[in-house]
């Protein structure tokens, strides 16, 4: 009984192993994570968040996804593209998947959702 059980241990740990951890990365560095932007979209408000640890959310005020986000599970971040690249469960055909910082400050996020220039600003 105890073989069993050391092997089916050992079967675990070498199977988790394997597993890609998404949450090892670290964007602390940059001005866009952990801030609450937000801007007034065509019926209403609109909320982007990305954490430094690779999460991510957008929502409207009423908080219903936007751009489909709620099938997104995370970002990963090109600083030399300035590319952000959603990692996403499922795609549609009106997802954008990468999107590009245009300015980055302080108090501004300006986004590129595909020629959709999009601008938030810092909650309060």
């Amino acid at each position: 009984m105890k073989k069993l059980f050391i092997v089916l241990l050992l079967m675990m740990l070498l199977a988790s192993c394997g597993q890609n951890n998404v949450k090892d990365i670290d964007y602390s560095e940059y001005l866009f994570t952990d801030v609450s932007w937000t801007r007034d979209g065509d019926h209403d408000s609109e909320t982007i968040r990305f954490t430094s640890d690779g999460d991510f959310s957008y929502s409207c005020g009423c908080g219903n996804p936007v751009n489909d986000a709620d099938l997104c599970e995370g970002y990963t971040y090109n600083d030399k593209t300035k590319e952000i690249h959603l990692e996403c469960i499922e795609t549609t055909d009106e997802m954008i998947t990468d999107i590009k910082i245009i300015k980055v400050s302080e108090d501004i996020l300006e986004l590129d959702f595909n020629g959709d220039i999009r601008r938030f600003e810092k909650e309060n």
